[in-house]
């Protein structure tokens, strides 16, 4: 069936029941009516914490392990707080956000910042191609500025706005809102809209499993049929376990509204929306309409470069207004988007030609000193003014990724009612491997006719190594030809064989 953009259907488990394909027709309907939406009634949001642990170098003990790598320490993890919606409020905010996306942008073709804002829009990567720019491309044109003017002394400022999800002014997101909308104030649905958002309501997701005991609503198999599904109440021992028993909900919505109505959170905000909305990324940037204009204009003026990607910022000038520009960006930040910078969150960086060669390197602000050994950092990759890599943290992360699910894979062989106990090679090699790099559009068996396949609109996407080799070719023009960054994956084809090995060796041995 073919349905818009906006009608994207969410498989994770909320209060009650996900939707299907099946409900598009009255959904449609029921979204596109303004006055159903005034008068809809959103079920608080289910809050959710997602922590990344931070591994970084020990500078202080030089200590080497058995290895000869250096050692690694745990620095404070990185917390996220994401709030997912229920199923039909989820395509009600995806609907308002193809709405406010759709006079966004064409708000923005009017603008002389329209190229600097760069997060969470569809940018072909030339007029009239069906394919769009990513976070590759952008580092790429950042880069290439900066190396266009190699015969100027440069400045690389790289602002990172605290929690800006967390910390956007409600006065000022819907005069925004309204702006772009054209209007003096926000029409009846969008103001609901825009009150779901900003008066935060929420339950713990942890609370809501743990007051049915620990049991979720799954969907299972009949036996005999393979189509017909029902709906069963099983014990699951975590969250976890969720999507391995195929849970589809916590309850229905009549339940929660007879049970569970104590476990709703008012957060009583006087400032924020949830990350994680489907319209939340586009109000992000609705926001910094007024910021965005005044930085382009002030940074245009001394023949400067801007980007902004969501909340990090990044902009190129000539040393001597280096000052200026920090002092300036510091108080838009403050007094205009009423955000904040941390001085932590900032860095600044200087190219220029050092014996003849272009090299780019860290500057402490406050007393001047030059680190050579780092260089400008900017959406996953590195630039020292002579070639541009992926930086090491991408690689940590992948690596550690491929450990959790050998570990994983090893425990559920182990475990498995296979006689043979053996590990699911084929799954491993095509995530983590280049045999799984290739992307490719997906097809399906026909329904009329099983031994016939049709074309879909899904894609397989490859795997981390499709990204590595996307940004090797795109970053050549850069690199002087060479294959620099498909370079430092080498080693990954190592790794994976000795982890295999490794974990080969911890299985029961076949009779």
């Amino acid at each position: 069936m073919e349905t818009e953009d906006w009608y994207k259907l969410k498989r994770y488990p909320h209060i009650g029941e996900p939707l299907s394909n099946k409900d598009y027709k009255w959904i449609k309907e029921y979204v596109e009516d303004e006055k159903c939406i005034k008068e809809h009634s959103f079920l608080p949001l289910i809050h959710k914490c997602i922590i990344s642990r931070k591994y970084r170098a020990d500078t202080v003990n030089l200590d080497r392990n058995k290895k000869g790598e250096r050692m690694r320490i745990i620095k404070k993890p990185k917390v996220r707080h994401i709030y997912y919606a229920s199923h039909l409020d989820s395509i009600v905010f995806s609907y308002y956000n193809h709405l406010l996306s759709d006079k966004y942008e064409a708000l923005l073709k009017v603008k002389n910042f329209n190229h600097s804002i760069v997060a969470y829009r569809k940018i072909p990567i030339e007029t009239g191609s069906d394919k769009n720019k990513c976070n590759i491309d952008f580092a790429k044109s950042t880069f290439e500025f900066i190396k266009k003017n190699e015969n100027v002394k440069l400045s690389a400022i790289v602002a990172d706005v605290t929690a800006f999800f967390d910390n956007l002014d409600h006065k000022i997101l819907k005069k925004q809102w309204c702006k772009v909308l054209d209007k003096k104030t926000l029409p009846e649905h969008h103001f609901n809209v825009f009150k779901a958002l900003t008066k935060l309501h929420y339950v713990e997701g942890d609370q809501l499993f743990n007051s049915y005991k620990g049991t979720m609503l799954v969907e299972k198999g009949v036996p005999n049929s393979s189509k017909v599904k029902e709906i069963k109440r099983i014990g699951i021992k975590s969250n976890h376990y969720f999507k391995e028993k195929n849970a589809i909900a916590y309850c229905t919505k009549k339940e929660f509204l007879q049970n569970n109505l104590n476990l709703v959170i008012s957060a009583r905000n006087k400032k924020g929306i949830p990350q994680g909305s489907p319209i939340s990324a586009t109000l992000a940037n609705v926001y910094m309409l007024d910021f965005d204009q005044e930085v382009y204009n002030k940074v245009e003026a001394i023949g400067g470069y801007y980007q902004r990607y969501s909340d990090d910022l990044i902009i190129v000038c000539e040393q001597k207004h280096e000052d200026e520009i920090l002092k300036f960006i510091r108080d838009k930040v403050k007094n205009l988007a009423k955000l904040e910078i941390h001085p932590s969150k900032t860095a600044l960086y200087r190219f220029e030609k050092i014996d003849g060669v272009f090299k780019g390197f860290e500057i402490d602000e406050d007393f001047k000193d030059h680190n050579y050994n780092k260089c400008l950092e900017y959406l996953g990759f590195s630039f020292d003014g002579q070639r541009v890599l992926i930086k090491n943290s991408g690689f940590s992360k992948f690596y550690r990724s491929m450990k959790r699910s050998f570990k994983k894979s090893t425990s559920l062989a182990i475990h498995s009612k296979n006689p043979d106990k053996s590990l699911f090679k084929s799954r491993l090699y095509k995530r983590f491997t280049h045999r799984g790099a290739n992307r490719k559009l997906i097809y399906h068996p026909s329904k009329t006719d099983p031994t016939n396949y049709e074309r879909t609109k899904k894609y397989y996407w490859g795997n981390y190594l499709s990204y590595i080799y996307k940004a090797n070719e795109s970053m050549k023009s850069l690199n002087d030809g060479k294959d620099v960054i498909k370079k430092q994956s080498k080693k990954f084809w190592k790794q994976f064989n000795n982890l295999m090995k490794f974990h080969e060796s911890l299985l029961p041995k076949s009779k």
